[in-house]
Order: C-alpha cells, then structure tokens, then sequence
C-alpha cells in the first residue's frame, strides 16, 4: 500500500513538472501573462495560469490510484473542483470574470459538495465550542467552502508561496486520511504542487494563477466533508490550523480594509507578506519565514486531531497565535525600520552642485 501511495505522490510531481515547462512557453505565446503594475509584487512580465499543471498532477495521481484500485472519494468532489477550475481558467485567459459569475460559480459548486455530504453537523471548534448547528448545516459548510478558496487565491502573491503550502497542506491530508480515501488526494496534492513549485520558486517562470489557486483552495476545503459524519468538524478545525497563516493573514486583511471602505476583491498589497516584500525582503526568504512555523503549527495539528484530546488542540491554538501575532509584529517592526531609512535619506543633506551656484 505505501508503496502504491508514493506512486501517486511521484506521478503527481512528475506530470505537473512536465506540464509547466510545456505551458509557460506557451502561456507566453498566447499573451496569457501578468504584467508588473503598482499593486504588484513582482518586477517582470510573468505568465500566469500555470495552475492547470497542478490541476493535471493532481488527476494523474487520482487516476494511477483507481487503476492500483486504491479507495478515492467520490464523484461530487471532483465535479466541483472542475467547475472552480474552469471558471479559474477563464479569468486567467480573458480577466473578463466579473467577481458575481465567480462567486455563483463557486457558491454552486460548494452547495452541491455540502448538500450531498450533509454539511457540518457542529461548529469545528473543540469543545465547549462545538455547537451544533442544526438547520445551519449546509450554509456553514458552503461558507467554509467557499471563504477557503477566496482566501487561498488572495493568499498567491509572491513566488513559491501558495505552491509551497498546498504541498504542506497535501501532507498533511495524506497523514490526517490515515489511508482513507481522502489520503489520495493528499498525496496527489502534495506530489502536483512540488512539481509546479520548481518552475514557480523565486524567481518565479511562471504563476499559479486563479485556476490553480482556487482549485487548490476547492479541494482543501472540502476534503473534511468527505469524511464521516462526526469526523469532519474535527478534520475542518485542523485543516483550518494546516493553513493558518494563510486563513489568519486573509481574515484579518479583510477586515481591515473593510473597516477602511474599501473594496475587498480588489487587487492590493495589504496581506503581511506583501508587506514584508515591501520592506526589501525577497520572496523566497518570506515563503520560509512563514511557512516553517506554518509547516510546524501543521504538523501538531495533524498530532493533536490523531491524538483527538481537547486540551492538545487548544494547546496548538494558542501556538498559533503566539506565531501569527509574532508574524505580525516582526512585519509591523519593519516597516518602521523602513520609514525611519527613507525618512532619514531624504533629511541628509545634499553636497553642492556646479547647478547650485
């Protein structure tokens, strides 16, 4: 068994490498790229839209899993994630999908998984906070469908970053499955991402784009809810702290821009680690910073949810915090640093020119 789940790890990998150096030549080709402007946080005409490779890993993995006649979730899940893909793909190519046609899309392809797997019974907190959530069931469960995959594409900003924690995050369902049918797509999810990340490490050849990040987003959202009922509210806790710096960073962005007025489905350089950027810090030094504790805060959560004891998942919690406020603090620090030189560079004085006499 463990030698056909590295199988689907390596063929995973395998393809998603292959189809990104076979798209990027041609994404360029088609016009399909991102260029440089003043909420950017790259410097050069990139393509976009290499998320189709992670898309086609993660089918090849599945695939080479029904033919070793491994268990697979089933049919609803890939349905939507294809739905999700497509409108991805679309934007990518035209950048003519207004943010109502996505989100129908999305709230369609969500309300079908939740709906046919029941939604969430309880809130996904430990006790005492698990409530249940009665005739909320669904509508909790599409919102957390759908706020994952929003929240994972506004989280792919810099180089490496959201290819980097859907491997993460893939391992992480992979060990949180404990061979269930739903530690295929881990893998597969894991193996697709590595294998597009080595095009898309700093210096980026090529970007995800909506089609991956979305998809990606999709299909670690609704994982949980391919488990059994009781399960699953557990599963979405922890896969919520699999993510944390991602879910954290998103909510409170919104937030704040909420609060400002403005509009939150606009393109901007608000989340932390556009800011570290900003600061000097180059891409893949803050992929690290942040993911390695994320990574860790992961790994005890998947512990913590094995373990299933109370106090153990509000230990992590509370890590979890400590981490993202230390996160935030390190940005906030920075930033000053970086006002203080520039604020400093301007009040230097200036030595004479032949123009100044």
């Amino acid at each position: 068994m463990i030698a056909e789940w590295m199988a689907v790890l390596a063929i995973a990998l395998v393809t998603a490498w292959t189809v990104t150096a076979v798209l990027i030549p041609l994404l360029r080709k088609i016009k399909c790229v991102d260029v440089p402007g003043p909420r950017s946080s790259h410097v050069r005409t990139t393509p976009r839209g290499g998320g189709m490779a992670v898309v086609c890993g993660m089918a090849a993995g599945v695939l080479l899993a029904l033919l070793f006649g491994l268990k697979i979730p089933g049919a609803t899940m890939f349905a939507g994630a294809l739905i999700v893909a497509a409108v991805g793909l679309t934007d990518d190519l035209f950048r003519d999908v207004s943010v109502l046609v996505r989100l129908s899309a999305q709230c369609t392809a969500a309300g079908f998984v939740a709906y046919h797997a029941g939604g969430l019974e309880r809130l996904p907190l430990p006790p005492p906070l698990d409530q249940p959530l009665g005739v909320f069931a669904v509508p909790v469960a599409v919102l957390w469908i759908v706020g994952i995959t929003n929240l994972y594409n506004f989280l792919d900003g810099i180089d490496g970053f959201a290819g980097l924690q859907g491997a993460i995050v893939g391992l992480a369902i992979a060990f949180l499955g404990a061979g269930a049918p739903v530690t295929v797509v881990g893998l597969a999810l894991a193996g697709a991402c590595l294998g597009f990340l080595v095009h898309n490490w700093h210096p980026a050849k090529v970007f995800m784009g909506d089609v991956g990040a979305t998809t990606i987003g999709f299909i670690v959202a609704v994982v949980p809810l391919e488990m059994a009922p009781g399960a699953r509210e557990h599963a979405v806790f922890t896969i919520a702290l699999c993510i944390w710096f991602f879910l954290a960073d998103g909510v409170l962005t919104i937030l704040l821009r909420l609060l400002r007025g403005e509009k939150i489905w606009v393109a901007h350089r608000c989340h932390l680690y556009q800011r570290l950027v900003h600061t000097g810090l180059p891409h893949d030094r803050v992929v690290l910073a942040v993911l390695g504790p994320g990574a860790v805060v992961a790994a005890l959560a998947v512990i913590a949810h094995r373990f299933g004891d109370t106090g153990v998942r509000w230990s992590v919690v509370a890590l979890a915090f400590a981490l993202f406020f230390g996160y935030y603090v390190w940005t906030s620090a920075r930033e000053r640093a970086l006002r203080h030189r520039v604020a400093a560079s301007r009040a230097e004085p200036r030595e004479a020119t032949l123009s100044d006499v």
